[in-house]
């Protein structure tokens, strides 16, 4: 038997074990959850959720989008909103930074009952990145939050714009009684362009300072050492392995840096190990 095989069976055992014992793992809920946590979680719960996946088109959604069959100048009070929890086999609506959406076809997850259906009637916007599903945590406040929470959010917006149907405006934080934008919502876009600003010179400088491949041995100790794949950026160059300091010298990480790169002041150099050398042992 192949060794693929034994794996695959072992998968499927894996995995009817959790189905009978522990089905919650599978739930809405929990994976939702999961993804709110770990972004990179987020694509694998859009696929779960029955969506063709997106990509972020922009920071800001433009909200003439929706089809120009919908009034999407409609405002809604937070108190009509609340009428669309899709009891009785009624509408499910839910809003995200202001913006309301009909997810009447998703009944099963957002209906009631559903692993969804915490999100129905309200503009829940803060939940879909911190993962606190409860009453307090379903707000529609989202300041505070870190850089990549307001990427998520960004992204779960287009999300729905692209599978779902927008359909209007919540009287709130984001859009006044006329459904204009309040200064509010304008602070929310500088918070997602900075975001999104920040996360490409991050990628950028993860680029110029890959990190270096590392192997511990109980009996030898810890090395590191470049390659032209090392940190997970292919490139046509190795680099040398250096101790690479946050601007807050906070955090400190191995980074392969080309010849030309050296003089960087992050960058320091490890004790013991040649400056030409592409492999180092870190001191016990």
């Amino acid at each position: 038997m192949s060794k693929l095989v034994k794996l695959s069976i072992a998968v499927v055992l894996l995995a009817s074990y959790i189905a009978i014992y522990q089905p919650h793992v599978f739930t809405v809920k929990y994976m939702h959850d999961a993804a709110a946590k770990f972004p990179i979680l987020v694509s694998f719960f859009k696929w779960f959720h029955g969506a063709k996946g997106s990509n972020p088109r922009s920071d800001q959604v433009d909200l003439k989008d929706a089809s120009p069959k919908v009034d999407t100048n409609r405002v809604f009070t937070k108190e009509e909103l609340a009428k669309y929890k899709g009891e009785d086999g009624a509408d499910i609506y839910i809003a995200l930074m202001g913006r309301v959406f009909d997810v009447t076809r998703g009944r099963d997850f957002y209906g009631p009952g559903g692993g969804y259906s915490f999100f129905s009637g309200v503009d829940g916007s803060r939940a879909f990145v911190t993962g606190d599903f409860k009453p307090e945590g379903l707000i529609d406040d989202i300041s505070g939050l870190g850089s990549q929470d307001y990427i998520g959010l960004r992204d779960w917006l287009d999300f729905y714009m692209k599978d779902y149907q927008y359909i209007g405006k919540v009287e709130g934080m984001y859009f006044d009684s006329n459904g204009e934008p309040t200064a509010y919502y304008h602070g929310v876009q500088e918070w997602i362009k900075g975001a999104s600003n920040f996360k490409e010179e991050e990628d950028l400088f993860k680029e110029k300072f890959p990190m270096c491949n590392v192997d511990y041995k109980p009996e030898e100790g810890s090395r590191v050492w470049c390659s032209t794949k090392s940190g997970g950026v292919k490139r046509d160059w190795v680099g040398f392995p250096r101790s690479l300091y946050s601007a807050d010298s906070k955090n400190i990480r191995c980074a392969c840096a080309q010849e030309s790169d050296l003089d960087d002041p992050l960058l320091k150099e490890y004790p013991d190990c040649p400056k030409d050398a592409t492999s180092c042992m870190l001191p016990k």
